[in-house]
C-alpha cells in the first residue's frame, strides 16, 4: 500500500515537473516572440530613419556641392577684379602716364608721349594673358583723348573711326564714361555692337580712386559674355533658365548674366522670390540660392537644377514599399523559427548560468579567505621596502585602501612576553598560538582603524600606523594612548607584557620602511617603565656610526631593483642618522664610508653579464678615487642604472623614444638632456640607441623635427618665420638646409606647392 502511494506522490510530481516544463516553455516562446518582434520593429524604424536620412543628406550635400562650385567660381571672378585694379595701378605708377593725363591736348610733345605710352600697352601682354576680355583702353578727361594698345586718338575718332560704333549712340557712350554712377560695373554694350555676333560688357575703373592724387583717367575693360558666363559654371547647364546676378553693398547691380528665359528673374531681391517666379522655377526643376562674399560684400543670386531633377529620377517609393513588406513578412517567418529553434540552448543557458553563479559564489569565497593573507603580504613588502615600482605600489595602496594623498605613516614594532608575576590572571605560559590570538585581538580591539600589521616571528608584530596630514604631529601621541591601553588589557587580562617602538612619521608608504626600521631600534630601548619608546627620543651616540646590517642589505636590494628613488631616501637617512645627528669624528666617518664601499662592492660584482667593459672599467676608477659620501651616492645610483638598463633595456629605449616624441621642440635637446634625464652615460647611451634602433640619435631627432614641419607647413597656415623655432631650432638657416635635404625643396616651396 505504502508502494502504491508513493508511485502516486511520484506520478503526481512528475506531473506537475512537465506541466512546470511546459509553462516555462510557452512563457519563453512568447517571451521571445515579444523580443524578437521588437527587434524587427526597430529595424524597420532604423530602416524608415535611414532611407530618409540617406535622402536628407543626399539633398544637402548636393546643395552644398553646388554652392562650394560657386565659392570657387566666385573666388576666380574676384581675383579677375583684382587683377584689373592691379593693372590700373600700375599704370599710375608710370610717370609718363600721370603726366599724359593732366595734360591737355595742346600740350608740348603730347602726342608724342601718348603715343609712346601705346607701344607700350601694345606689348603688354599681361592683361590679356590673365583675364577674359577682349580690349583695354584708358580715356582722358583733361585732354578727352582715348590711350588703347592700338592708337592714342581723340575720343571721337576713336568712337567713328576705330570702332565704328554708330553715330546716334555717340553721346551715350560720352556719358558713360563720364558719369560715376556706371564705374566698376559691368554694361552691356549692345547699342553700341548691335551687328556683333557676340555680346560684350564694359567694366570701367576710376584710376582717381586708385591713387593718393588726383588723376583724371578712367580705365575701360571690354569682356566677351561667354568669357565671362566661362567663369561660372551654373551658366553651362544644360537649361532656358540659366541666371546669375551680382549685387554689390550699395544695392547695385554689377552684372546680370542670364538666358531670355531667365532675365525676368532680376526682379528677385534678398527679400525673397516672387511666387510666380517660384512656381518657373519648380516647373522647370531649377532652383535658386545666394552666396555672399567675405572680401568684397558682393551678393550672388544664382540658378542650378534642382535635386530631383540632377537625382535623374523620383526617389523609389514602389520599390521601397516592396523592400520594406518582404522584409516585414520575412522577419516574422525568420521570428517563428528563431524562437522555436533557440528554446532548448536559453533553459540549457540558464542551467550553465546557475551553475556559472554557483561557482562564482566558491570562487568569491574562496578569494576572500585569501584576501586577508595578501593583506598582510602587501604591508610586509611596504615595511620591507621591497616595493619597487609605482605600478605595483598604485595597485597595492588601492588595495590597502591608503591611496588618499593626505595620509602620513609610521612604523611602529611590538614585541609581546608572556609574564608569571602575581598582577596576573593566569600564572600559567600561553602557546605561541594562544598569544597571537589574544594580542591581536587586542590590536584590532583598540585600533581606531583597519589594522595593518605582519608578524615576522611570534610574539612580534609590525604595524603601519596611518593618519591624516593634519594630525601628524600628535600620531605618535595617540599611538602612544593606543599602546598604553593594549599595554594594560594584556597585563590585566593575561598577563601579557606588551612593549612597542616607534619611527618617524613618513607622508610617503613607500619610505615607511625607514620607520620601521627605527622603530625596530627603538624597541631595543624599551623596560617595564617604559614599555613605549619613540625613536626620537633616543639618545645618539657620537662614537658609534649607525649602519645597522638591515640597511646594508637593503641598499643591495634596491640597487638590483633599479629602485633609484629609494636608493636616495637611504642615503639621506645614513647621512641625516650620521652626519646630521651623531656629528660623528673624523675616523668614525671613514669606517662608515668603508662599509657602505664594501656593500656597493657587493653589488659591483652582481651585475649581470654583458654589462658593456668600458662601463664596468669607468666604475671600477670610481671606486678607485678618494672616498666620500657623495661618491658613494653617485657609484650607487650608476650601479642602480646599470641594473635597470640591462635588465630591460629595450622598456628603457623606448621610455626614452617618448621622452623625444613629447620634447623634441626643446631645442636643448640633445644627448646630455637624455644622459642628465635617465641618469645613463652619454657614450653607453648612444651605442644602446645606435644597437636598438639601427639609427643615431642625432638623425632620429631630426627626422621627428623635419616630420613635423612639414606635417604643419601642409596641415596649418603656421608663419614659416616661426616654424623653426616650434620644433626645436635655434636657427632658421640650419632648419632650411636640413629641410632641403630630407624634402629636396625649401619650407617656402612646400608651402606653395600645398597652396
Amino acid at each position: 500500500m505504502n508502494t502504491k502511494h508513493t508511485n502516486v506522490q511520484n506520478d503526481l510530481k512528475s506531473s506537475q515537473k512537465h506541466t512546470k516544463t511546459i509553462n516555462d516553455r510557452q512563457t519563453m516562446m512568447l517571451k521571445m516572440v515579444t523580443s524578437y518582434s521588437i527587434f524587427l520593429f526597430i529595424i524597420l524604424v532604423l530602416f524608415s530613419y535611414l532611407y530618409l536620412s540617406d535622402t536628407k543628406n543626399a539633398r544637402t550635400q548636393y546643395q552644398w556641392q553646388v554652392k562650394a562650385t560657386l565659392m570657387s567660381n566666385v573666388e576666380l571672378f574676384e581675383k579677375d577684379l583684382d587683377i584689373m585694379d592691379a593693372y590700373c595701378r600700375q599704370f599710375l605708377q608710370n610717370n609718363d602716364f600721370r603726366k599724359l593725363a593732366r595734360s591737355p591736348e595742346d600740350a608740348p610733345q603730347f602726342l608724342d608721349l601718348g603715343s609712346s605710352l601705346a607701344t607700350t600697352m601694345a606689348t603688354d601682354v599681361y592683361p590679356e594673358a590673365l583675364l577674359p576680355m577682349s580690349e583695354v583702353y584708358f580715356y582722358l578727361p583733361h585732354s578727352d583723348f582715348i590711350l588703347s594698345p592700338n592708337c592714342f586718338i581723340d575720343k571721337t575718332r576713336f568712337y567713328t573711326w576705330i570702332k565704328k560704333y554708330p553715330a546716334a549712340k555717340y553721346e551715350d557712350f560720352a556719358k558713360t564714361l563720364t558719369d560715376a554712377s556706371y564705374y566698376s560695373r559691368f554694361l552691356p554694350m549692345d547699342e553700341w555692337m548691335p551687328t556683333s555676333g557676340k555680346r560684350y560688357y564694359m567694366y570701367l575703373i576710376d584710376m582717381n580712386s586708385l591713387y593718393y592724387l588726383d588723376i583724371d583717367a578712367i580705365a575701360c575693360f571690354v569682356l566677351p559674355e561667354d568669357e565671362l558666363s566661362s567663369l561660372f559654371e551654373c551658366m553651362d547647364a544644360e537649361t532656358p533658365y540659366r541666371y546669375l546676378s551680382i549685387i554689390n553693398g550699395q544695392s547695385e547691380r554689377i552684372l546680370s548674366l542670364s538666358t531670355a528665359a531667365s532675365a525676368k528673374f532680376d526682379s528677385i531681391t534678398a527679400a525673397g522670390t516672387p511666387d510666380e517666379l517660384q512656381g518657373t522655377l519648380d516647373a522647370a526643376k531649377m532652383s535658386i540660392d545666394t552666396y555672399t562674399s567675405a572680401d568684397t560684400e558682393f551678393t550672388y543670386y544664382y540658378t542650378y537644377p534642382s535635386f530631383a531633377s540632377a537625382a535623374n529620377n523620383a526617389p523609389p517609393q514602389i520599390l521601397y514599399a516592396a523592400l520594406f513588406t518582404a522584409t516585414l513578412i520575412g522577419g516574422l517567418i525568420i521570428i517563428f523559427w528563431l524562437s522555436k529553434r533557440n528554446i532548448r540552448p536559453i533553459l540549457d543557458l540558464g542551467q550553465q548560468l546557475q551553475v556559472t553563479e554557483q561557482e562564482k559564489t566558491h570562487l568569491k569565497e574562496v578569494m576572500d579567505s585569501q584576501r586577508p593573507i595578501i593583506f598582510n603580504s602587501y604591508v610586509r613588502q611596504f615595511l620591507k621596502g621591497m616595493i619597487v615600482s609605482q605600478e605595483e605600489a598604485s595597485y597595492a595602496k588601492e588595495f590597502l585602501g591608503l591611496a588618499d594623498e593626505s595620509l602620513v605613516f609610521n612604523g611602529l614594532y611590538v614585541v609581546a612576553y608572556n609574564s608569571a608575576d602575581q598582577h596576573a590572571v593566569s600564572s600559567d605560559f600561553h602557546s605561541p598560538e594562544e598569544c597571537n590570538r589574544m594580542i591581536l585581538n587586542a590590536l584590532r580591539q583598540f585600533s581606531d582603524e583597519t589594522l595593518y600589521y605582519f608578524s615576522p616571528s611570534d610574539r612580534v608584530y609590525a604595524v603601519i600606523v596611518v593618519g591624516k596630514a593634519d594630525d601628524a604631529k600628535d600620531l605618535i601621541i595617540k599611538t602612544n594612548e593606543m599602546v598604553v591601553k593594549i599595554h594594560n588589557y594584556l597585563l590585566e587580562t593575561y598577563g601579557i607584557w606588551l612593549f612597542a617602538g616607534i619611527g618617524k612619521t613618513t607622508d610617503d608608504i613607500l619610505n615607511v620602511w625607514e620607520s620601521y626600521q627605527q622603530a625596530m631600534e627603538a624597541v631595543n630601548y624599551t623596560s617595564k617603565n617604559y614599555f613605549f619608546f619613540p625613536y626620537e627620543f633616543i639618545q645618539k651616540d657620537s662614537s658609534a656610526f649607525y649602519y645597522p646590517t638591515e640597511l646594508s642589505t637593503k641598499l643591495i636590494h634596491f640597487i638590483s631593483t633599479g629602485n633609484t628613488s629609494q636608493v636616495m631616501e637611504l642615503f639621506n637617512l645614513i647621512h641625516q642618522e650620521n652626519i646630521e645627528e651623531r656629528s660623528l669624528p673624523i675616523n668614525m666617518v671613514q669606517f662608515l664610508l668603508s662599509d657602505i664601499r664594501n656593500t656597493l662592492l657587493k653589488a659591483r660584482f652582481a651585475l649581470p653579464q654583458g654589462t658593456p667593459k668600458e662601463v664596468i672599467q669607468k666604475l671600477d676608477e670610481c671606486f678607485a678615487e678618494h672616498v666620500s659620501f657623495k661618491l658613494c651616492e653617485d657609484i650607487a645610483l650608476k650601479l642602480c642604472t646599470l641594473f635597470t638598463i640591462k635588465s630591460d633595456d629595450t622598456d628603457l629605449i623606448s621610455l626614452i623614444e617618448k621622452y623625444i616624441h613629447d620634447n623634441y621642440a626643446d631645442p636643448s635637446m640633445g644627448l646630455n638632456k637624455i644622459s642628465d634625464e635617465f641618469q645613463i652615460s652619454e657614450s653607453y647611451f648612444s651605442h644602446l640607441f645606435k644597437e636598438k634602433k639601427g639609427v643615431n640619435f642625432s638623425t632620429y631627432l631630426e627626422s621627428i623635427r623635419l616630420n613635423e614641419a612639414a606635417r604643419l607647413i601642409r596641415e596649418t597656415d603656421i608663419s614659416l618665420n616661426e616654424l623653426y623655432l616650434c620644433i626645436g631650432y635655434n636657427n632658421a638657416n640650419s632648419f632650411r638646409r636640413a629641410f632641403k635635404k630630407i624634402y629636396g625643396v625649401t619650407p617656402s616651396a612646400m608651402r606653395d606647392s600645398v597652396k
